[in-house]
């Protein structure tokens, strides 16, 4: 049979199957392979005599949302098989972090997915600052649909609902920004654990401690990750970076120099855009930082791993 992965424990994995759920070990050979398996992989599985499933083989991969993993020296795929990215932030409590933000943009524009802007704790928006944060409205402006939510009073709720509708969607973002309270809101009763903000920091609690995907009928799927304070894309080209940032694609043919970075070159369009409030200055310093991480890349990393 083939099914897809839902979440692992402990080496356990959940493969549903048709209408069914099994929890599937892995066969020794596939252990012993170049990387791990993440939700949302689509596996062949095979049941035992003695009752018990296990998984025979991995089938390819298409869409990943994937970032480095610096304990394993390569590429950690965090979803497999993904559609969209849905990027999770907050109005406060924690603060929006637009640098995190952006580099999850960018790894869904690398990797040809879909990606919506997701502003929850919409709630906290106080009077007279309208229907979203002003950090926000650049990402409106460069073509990304920008929704305010709050999985505390309901609100944006089924436009959200619409667009997960068919797809299989992972909620990336930092931990507090509500990940695991929206998914509870869309899908009653899987009353995943919800954490507390810390008064001091103000940035959230991890409590989401592994990836899950979630079936929500037919081919509609939301994948729940733990929340990530940095997030390091892989195996990113310099020269495709500038594609990533969909605000720049308009000026990037008018630069002076064909192999043009974008970053101090005489005659560049993507500079004169910024300068002339084209393009946002944070968005732009969001592309150098990525620019500078990928240049220093000290060696290349394994891809596919966990």
């Amino acid at each position: 049979m083939k099914g897809r992965v839902l979440e692992s424990a402990g080496g356990v994995y959940r493969v549903r199957a048709g209408d069914r759920e099994l929890d599937c070990s892995l066969r020794g050979r596939i252990k012993l392979g170049p990387g791990s398996i993440a939700i949302g992989d689509l596996v062949e599985v095979e049941l035992l005599e003695d009752g018990s499933c296990r998984i025979e083989g991995v089938l390819p991969r298409t869409g990943r949302l994937a970032r480095r993993s610096f304990a394993k020296r390569r590429e950690q795929v965090l979803a497999a098989n993904v559609d969209q990215v849905a990027a999770v932030i907050s109005v406060s409590r924690p603060e929006p972090d637009f640098f995190l933000l952006d580099r999850l943009l960018a790894v869904a524009e690398l990797n040809d997915l879909s990606a919506l802007v997701v502003c929850n704790k919409a709630d906290l928006l106080g009077p007279g600052e309208g229907p979203l944060p002003s950090g926000l409205r650049d990402y409106a402006a460069a073509g990304y649909a920008v929704l305010p939510v709050s999985a505390k009073t309901g609100s944006g709720l089924d436009d959200l609902t619409a667009r997960l509708a068919d797809r299989i969607t992972v909620l990336a973002g930092p931990s507090g920004a509500g990940k695991s309270s929206l998914v509870n809101a869309l899908v009653p009763g899987t009353d995943l654990r919800v954490g507390e903000v810390g008064d001091r920091s103000g940035r959230g609690r991890h409590t989401t401690t592994s990836g899950r995907l979630i079936p929500l009928g037919g081919d509609t799927y939301l994948a729940d990750t733990p929340g990530v304070q940095n997030f390091e894309p892989a195996a990113l080209d310099p020269a495709e970076l500038s594609m990533a940032f969909r605000e720049f694609r308009p000026h990037l043919g008018a630069c002076r120099f064909s192999d043009c970075r974008h970053r101090n070159e005489p005659g560049c369009a993507v500079l004169g855009a910024v300068e002339a409030g084209e393009i946002s200055r944070h968005r732009y310093e969001s592309y150098l930082s990525l620019l500078e991480a990928a240049e220093q890349a000290a060696r290349p990393w394994e891809r596919g791993g966990g």
